[in-house]
């Protein structure tokens, strides 16, 4: 099987490696970030978004074509964006406070 697309090989062919690699960003995030009350967003957040192209890969080497996953993985990804910086814009998100 040739494996050309470059999400597929970004994350070597495995969901498993994936799901650990987005685990490991989140956990490296939210220490990195430890002081900022958005930590634990901003984790999750890259962590999905790894786990979305490692879904991509695994779809595409199961053989559905990138045509089709990458258009409905970026829409979900623009929603996605779109509803948080509505939600920050109107104050719906906000930090923690501090004695908490």
């Amino acid at each position: 099987m040739q494996v050309t697309d470059p999400a597929v090989q970004l994350v070597g062919m495995s969901p498993v490696i994936a799901a650990s690699a987005g685990y490991s960003a989140q956990t490296k995030i939210v220490d990195a970030w430890h002081r900022s009350p958005y930590a634990p967003l901003l984790g999750r957040l890259a962590a999905a978004i790894i786990w979305g192209c490692g879904s991509v890969a695994g779809l595409t080497v199961i053989g559905i074509p990138a045509a089709i996953t990458v258009p409905i993985a970026l829409t979900v990804l623009t929603v996605v964006v779109v509803m948080l910086a509505a939600a920050f814009a109107s104050g719906m998100i906000r930090p923690r406070p501090a004695g908490t």
